[in-house]
């Protein structure tokens, strides 16, 4: 949901320099480079934002952020060449890096090509209700490789196809929006900290990221006939039996997934075929089927009736 959409600078400073105090900046533009930004809302959290500038810096000074919340923005950047500068410290960012920066501190950031980013406005007490002290992270440049940032990534690409109040396709409900808050809180408070590496943990924000990311690996890949439990682990950088634990508390285990899928694309290729359409093979392999008889009664055991019972009727799955 996009929220705000300003093309010129007298725009900017009149719709959205007055909300300075809560996260707002002047901003100035690169080389006389034509001014353009825009915010959206993709998940529609509390304080989750994404935003695109034009070749420029976006500036707050001190007397901006006068009576400002005590907040932090955290700011993963999706294009190169990001530079920011705030509490004497400078650093610069590329693709899928990211930053912790002060609210109440004097700052300028952008680059001199148009760029875009996706981030949080936090609240200090969310962070020191898990034990972090942000100053301590303010201005700490945070590399892809971070293992805490890289899995958070996954989790909001995952999210951003399928929504988070939607049900996905083989039946899995992700979580309510209250919830995923709390994940991404927790996700950005561990990439923040010193200690990075969260490996195979329990820790409901990881878990739910890792399943987020191991079902979105699935869906991208379940017509592939080769496609193997072992190959989605190796994929995650996980192991086997810890995606089987995370798997279990979906309620659905890696056939079944895997088989609704697939089950799911031949359904809809019959329904709309027609008479001089691809066989009811063919249209079984590309789904991802290597065996025709399992395909029939998986099909009909699904659907309650034969492919070509279903072919060209056009009728909604169930």
């Amino acid at each position: 949901m996009e929220i705000l959409r300003c093309t010129s600078l007298r725009q900017w400073r009149e719709q959205y320099l007055p909300l300075a105090g809560t996260g707002g900046g002047d901003f100035e533009p690169f080389n006389d480079a034509p001014f353009s930004a825009s915010f959206n809302l993709p998940l529609d959290l509390p304080g989750f934002f994404e935003c695109r500038f034009s070749a420029g810096a976006f500036v707050r000074t001190r007397e901006i952020i006068r009576g400002g919340e005590d907040t932090f923005f955290f700011m993963i950047l999706k294009t190169d060449g990001y530079h920011c500068e705030q509490i004497g410290r400078h650093t610069e960012l590329d693709r899928g890096e990211a930053l912790l920066t002060r609210g109440d501190a004097p700052s300028r950031n952008g680059s001199p090509t148009d760029f875009q980013g996706i981030g949080m406005t936090i609240p200090r007490a969310d962070f020191e209700a898990r034990g972090i002290h942000p100053d301590d992270a303010a201005m700490r440049h945070l590399p892809s490789s971070n293992e805490p940032l890289g899995l958070l990534q996954r989790y909001m690409r995952a999210l951003g196809k399928k929504g988070i109040d939607r049900t996905i396709e083989f039946g899995v409900v992700t979580p309510a929006r209250e919830i995923v808050q709390r994940h991404i809180l927790d996700l950005i408070t561990l990439a923040v900290s010193w200690n990075c590496a969260v490996g195979e943990s329990n820790l409901g924000s990881v878990a739910a990221a890792r399943l987020q990311a191991a079902l979105d690996y699935i869906a991208a890949h379940f017509t592939d006939p080769r496609l193997s439990f072992e190959m989605v682990a190796r994929s995650q950088g996980i192991s086997v039996p810890y995606l089987r634990d995370l798997m279990g508390t979906s309620g659905h285990s890696y056939v079944d997934v895997v088989n609704e899928l697939r089950l799911q694309k031949a359904f809809n290729e019959l329904t709309e075929a027609g008479p001089d359409g691809r066989t009811i093979l063919e249209i079984a392999l590309a789904a991802g089927f290597s065996d025709i008889s399992h395909f029939n009664r998986l099909f009909r055991t699904r659907f309650g009736d034969t492919p070509s019972g279903v072919r060209g009727q056009n009728r909604p799955r169930r």
